[in-house]
């Protein structure tokens, strides 16, 4: 993109400059869905948090409450900084996978003492939570992405680039 050329036809386009992508759309989906997956399996290893194990009302402590609200939001951050565009969108299926192989390993394992299971039902409905907080990160990374990578006109020039003919 010639930005001379464009300045003289639309002086507002020199700040439309778009940047080119890292890489092909699948190759940063591919990283972005692994990068966030890593961040949230290792962040609930950290935090020693097992979304689908309940054991009472010390289930719901602050390592906890960490894992479902802030572990999703860095998490999504990054995927939409890695995929740009479209983040957002793709930011809900990594904490789906690692949520349904966490409940899959522990329905085929032994479980701690004292340990249970969340009723189906209020298991997906945190699942839910993590895939929408994960997708309010990932809209946040989209907008870190397009700071750097121009606001308008990523597709082209604007329709009121060209200035109209006089209708006399």
């Amino acid at each position: 993109m010639n930005l001379n050329s464009s300045s003289t036809e639309n002086p507002d386009s020199v700040i439309d400059a778009v940047l080119p992508q890292w890489g092909p759309v699948w190759l940063r989906g591919l990283a972005a869905f692994a990068v966030g997956g890593a961040i949230l399996q290792t962040g609930l290893v950290i935090l020693d948090v097992h979304l689908e194990w309940f054991f009472g009302l010390d289930t719901f402590n602050g390592r906890w409450v960490l894992a479902m609200t802030i572990l999703p939001v860095v998490a999504g951050v990054l995927i939409g900084i890695i995929y740009g565009y479209g983040g957002k969108y793709l930011a809900h299926f990594p904490p789906l996978t690692v949520l349904l192989i966490s409940y899959y390993q522990s329905i085929h394992t032994q479980l701690p003492a004292g340990v249970e299971l969340l009723p189906w039902g209020l298991w997906v409905m945190f699942m839910i939570l993590q895939m929408e907080f994960c997708a309010v990160g990932g809209f946040l990374g989209e907008i870190l992405i397009r700071r750097k990578t121009g606001w308008r006109h990523r597709y082209g020039t604007s329709p009121d680039a060209v200035p109209l003919p006089d209708d006399q």
